[in-house]
């Protein structure tokens, strides 16, 4: 029995390891075998087909069954977008694979959005109908909105996806949008600043604070790519302004979500000023004399350290070297800082550089923008050699067009080890402008201006500009077009047509109607001196109301016996004219008659311009001049030639204490037969000295019963000395400043007045207006004859305070002139106001 029951249970046992699965275990041991997969089948699939879902399978028949194989083939499913679920089994040999398909987009929709058009929202996501939606797509969707608001400064909008299921697996996607309110900059503070107020600051960033015009602008909105360029901007304004040690320690931006506003605190560390202290230069390449690369030094010992000149001296150094020859070249400054003294001494080094030439350059990213304008601002090309100097200029060449917001310059070895490529990637960004402008002065009342720029013409690089004004003396209508690479080369050609209406009815009597266009070529002669040609073809005409040019002259016909007067027909004699002797009605001035009607100018000339200015908008240091001269008469009905100089130079006296002097002076002269009409002439204006009115100084028409007419001068000068500073207990964040100002000048010889020696009917009448002017008589033509015009070449001055006002819709200025230094005739004018472009 014991036997049997022994056999027995053997017998069972070798059945069970028989029968026992692959793999499976029996008594805690495992099988080691596999299934072995025959074939595949695909359920639940109703738009993809069977072999499509297999390609993704990476278990294939004839293969074992595995783990591993089944997890690898459904993240290939999955990765796919085609599912959203998907399960492997095993039917005895059969490898199942059961898929559940994404639904498919019948159509996208957006509620709630108003700022941006379903168009734009459209664009920026992936979601489109007919395509397969996933939730991982609507993720990324709503979160894109949701950037697309933040970047506009709607930080309190809120994104909320909603899908609709229609029959046949389709669905129909809502994006809800609530916007919420625009999230703006309220303030901008900065801490650690000692040479530069806040005020100054915030002009040299592109951030901006939130104000009334705020909704014409976007540089009010927080942006983080934004803020970390603004850092790059406050170290290149500091670099440049001899702070060598400055830093951005923080900049902090906080939301303050019940104001709904950011406030942004920037955390500067200035460091001392530095100056230029020995500057040389040593060279370690055969055939190489220093001495000819020292014209090229724009960093001079004792000036202010600017690291802006020392990038450039190494261009101007770079390109000098290449046109000798020494294409292989490489300029390093190597600086030797004086803590104590406070100075960087630098040694322009010129060194062999490692021989690479430039196999490639590719340009990435630029949709609109042709390769060439961007290829243009490269001072090499493929094939040349390479040189790290060139390429950090053509950057910043690049940079300087405001075509793109980031521009991003890589390089990478080329098909052999002298061989470089160069990856040139740009963002572009929007370069169409439309300004909006208004004013006030007193020379010309209110004003309103708008200008429509496009910088970057079809992607070509060209620039057009349509500008128009109106005021109520004076309308305009501008339109220019500029090609900056003309015929190849660095030329900027343009072609411009005006109109212009101006009243002159403060200190003269007529109107001035202007029509025409021009060419110009402008071009750069060195880094700070640049030349302007231009020619200008255009018709002007003069009217007089009139009343004031009927030529009615009052002359004496008779006398009585009480000796008073009787004068001809139609003359109605005023009640405060002497009955004793001769005037006029009033009437424009014989030297204005003479100017009216119309006339064609043909006129050529240039200017040239030198500035080292360390900024355009709020100038604290550097020298600005201007020498313009114009020729008419080659063609056309008059001719002269006129020639104007212009001198600023700045210099800060403490802190935040500015002093400015300013030189000016011109010339007019006739030539041929023609003499110089009174319209073409210089007038006393207000912008020259302050305390008078617009042509309320020089030459004037005085005579008795006239319209006292200005008739300008042929010669002019003038000298201004300013002091800018900021106002005492008035903080510097609200962008106001003081100035104490003196000016002076003189105007002189008139333009062509007629004949004033013409003669009365019945004999010459006395003007005993122009002989009681001067008790000598001087300054005074003629004393006897139908009119008189004053001209004593006298100095007039003036001094005077101002409030100068950086406001939201541009810089503001109020004078406060007083004139020191007058004649009785001069007409006066104590408040002077402007804004917007006028001023």
């Amino acid at each position: 029995m014991r036997k049997t029951k022994l056999a027995l249970a053997l017998f069972i046992l070798t059945l069970a390891m028989l029968g026992a699965p692959a793999g499976g275990q029996l008594l805690g041991v495992s099988t080691a075998h596999a299934q072995t997969i025959r074939s595949i089948a695909v359920e639940g699939n109703r738009r993809v087909e069977d072999d499509t879902v297999r390609s993704y399978i990476s278990l294939q028949p004839g293969q074992a069954y595995s783990e591993a194989g089944a997890s690898e083939s459904i993240r290939t499913l999955f990765n796919t977008g085609l599912f959203s679920d998907v399960r492997l089994t095993m039917r005895g040999s059969t490898l199942v694979v059961n898929v559940e398909e994404n639904p498919i987009i019948n159509i996208v929709s957006f509620e709630g959005n108003e700022k941006f058009k379903d168009d734009v929202l459209t664009s920026e996501i992936e979601s489109q109908p007919r395509s397969v939606l996933t939730r991982a797509k609507i993720q990324n969707d709503t979160q894109r909105v949701l950037q697309l608001y933040r970047r506009a400064g709607r930080f309190d909008a809120t994104v909320e996806p909603k899908v609709i299921d229609l029959p046949d697996n389709r669905v129909n996607v809502v994006f809800e949008v609530q916007e919420g309110r625009k999230t703006s900059v309220s303030r901008i503070n900065f801490i650690g600043n000692k040479a530069f107020s806040d005020s100054a600051l915030r002009d040299v960033i592109s951030t901006s604070e939130k104000n009334w015009l705020s909704w014409l602008k976007t540089s009010d909105i927080y942006d983080p790519e934004r803020l970390d360029a603004d850092q790059e901007l406050l170290r290149t304004h500091y670099m440049k302004n001899g702070y060598a040690d400055f830093q951005v320690v923080s900049a902090v931006a906080e939301l303050d979500r019940e104001r709904n506003a950011f406030f942004i605190t920037i955390t500067v560390d200035e460091g001392p000023l530095y100056r230029f202290g020995n500057v040389d230069v040593e060279a370690y390449v055969p055939d190489v004399d220093p001495q000819s690369l020292r014209g090229e030094i724009l960093t001079k010992s004792g000036a202010v350290y600017n690291a802006e000149l020392v990038d450039k001296t190494l261009e101007q150094m770079t390109l000098e070297l290449a046109k000798s020859g020494y294409a292989f070249a490489q300029v390093r400054p190597r600086g030797d800082r004086d803590y104590s003294a406070q100075t960087i001494s630098l040694t322009y080094v010129v060194e062999e550089g490692a021989r690479a030439y430039v196999e490639r350059i590719n340009i990435r990213g630029n949709t609109r923008t042709l390769d060439r304008v961007i290829r243009r601002e490269f001072d090499f090309a493929e094939g040349d050699a390479y040189n790290v100097v060139l390429l950090d200029r053509a950057k910043r060449r690049l940079e300087a067009l405001r075509y793109f917001k980031t521009v991003n310059i890589t390089r990478e070895p080329g098909s052999a080890p002298d061989r470089i490529v160069i990856n040139v990637e740009v963002e572009e960004q929007p370069t169409g402008e439309l300004s909006l402008g208004g004013g006030y002065s007193t020379s010309d009342g209110f004003l309103a201006d708008v200008s429509i720029t496009e910088r970057n013409l079809l992607g070509r690089g060209q620039q057009l500009r349509v500008a128009g004004a109106m005021g109520e003396r004076t309308q305009s209508v501008d339109v220019s077009f500029t090609e900056p690479y003309f015929l190849g080369r660095r030329l900027a050609a343009g072609i411009d047509g005006f109109y212009r209406y101006r009243e002159y009815d403060d200190n003269s009597t007529y109107e001035s109607k202007t029509v025409g266009g021009g060419l110009r070529l402008g071009f750069q002669l060195t880094e700070n001196l640049s030349m302007i040609t231009r020619y200008r073809l255009y018709q002007n005409e003069i009217t007089i109301e009139h009343p004031l040019d009927d030529g009615n002259l009052c002359y004496p016909v008779s006398t009585n016996a009480d000796g008073t007067i009787n004068y001809n027909a139609g003359c109605t004699l005023p009640g405060d004219q002497d009955p004793t002797r001769a005037y006029y009605n009033p009437e424009a001035s014989i030297a204005l008659k003479l100017a009216e009607g119309r006339r064609l100018y043909s006129v050529i000339g240039y200017d040239l311009v030198y500035s080292d200015l360390d900024s355009m908008a709020r100038p604290t240091r550097g020298f600005y001049g201007k020498f313009s001269n114009d020729i008419a008469g080659l063609g056309g009905d008059a001719e002269w030639v006129k020639a104007e100089i212009e001198g600023r130079y700045y210099h800060p006296i403490h802190n935040q204490i500015v002093g400015m002097l300013k030189l000016r002076g011109g010339v007019i002269e006739g030539w041929g037969d023609d003499d110089v009409l009174i319209t073409d002439t210089f007038f006393g204006t207000s912008n020259l000295v302050r305390g008078f009115g617009n042509s309320g100084w020089g030459p004037r028409d005085l005579t008795p019963g006239g319209q006292r007419d200005a008739i300008g001068g042929t010669v002019y000068a003038a000298a201004t000395a300013e002091v800018q500073f900021p106002i005492p207990f008035v903080p510097s964040d609200l962008g106001f400043r003081g100035a104490l100002f003196a000016d002076a000048g003189v105007l002189t010889r008139p333009g062509f007045t007629g004949n004033p020696t013409t003669g009365l009917p019945g004999g010459a009448g006395y003007l005993l207006e122009c002989e009681g002017i001067n008790a000598d008589g001087s300054g005074v033509v003629p004393a006897a004859a139908t009119g008189c015009y004053v001209d004593d070449a006298s100095i007039r001055a003036s001094v005077g305070v101002s409030v100068l006002w950086d406001s939201p819709f541009g810089p503001l200025r109020a004078d406060v002139g007083y004139a020191v230094l007058k004649e009785d005739y001069d007409d006066e004018q104590v408040f002077r106001f402007g804004a917007g472009k006028q001023f």
